[in-house]
């Protein structure tokens, strides 16, 4: 809930307009982005005592890699669902080789870092560009080196990546 409403510049606190209508999963739970449905079921109820009202429902899966959105009404829109196939446009966006197995020297383009429970970096997950401009995934395993990652803006840093897919920041 606070990542969406940081990203929509929605306030978290307004009691005109509370940002959940179930508590958020911080507070009810469930497994990752299946609890949403309690979030449309008590939406609907909402929606069918106020129908002018909209309402706006977000999800995500787990490490926020799945985000969704819907927006409810009961009040039919004015004008038709469109559907545009958007596929073609996207074939046509410019694609990079992915290297399943890779070795070498190459620079960082992303990374995430998940944390442990105690709230320390664990590891670090990079996709590394290399020198043959292909993309290749690696990962940091060292939790000190992984904690470089979150100190630092390791993008554009050179890695060097090992056979077996560990890697390490040169």
């Amino acid at each position: 809930m606070q990542v969406a409403a940081r990203e929509l510049g929605l306030p978290t606190d307004d009691p005109q307009r509370p940002l959940t209508v179930t508590g958020g999963l911080t507070f009810a739970g469930g497994p990752w982005n299946n609890y949403v449905m309690h979030s449309i079921a008590t939406m609907a109820e909402l929606l069918r005592a106020d129908p002018a009202a909209r309402g706006l429902i977000t999800a995500n899966g787990g490490y926020l890699t799945k985000h969704s959105f819907g927006v409810y009404s009961a009040t039919p829109p004015p004008a038709a669902f469109r559907w545009e196939d958007v596929q073609p446009a996207v074939d046509r966006e410019p694609t990079r080789r992915a290297l399943v197995e890779w070795s070498g020297e190459g620079t960082v383009e992303s990374w995430t870092t998940p944390f442990d429970r105690d709230g320390r970096p664990e590891k670090a997950f990079l996709t590394v560009r290399t020198s043959d401009d292909a993309r290749a995934v690696a990962v940091i395993d060292d939790p000190e080196a992984a904690a470089v990652t979150v100190a630092e803006d390791i993008a554009g840093a050179k890695v060097t990546v090992h056979a077996d897919g560990r890697a390490s920041l040169v």
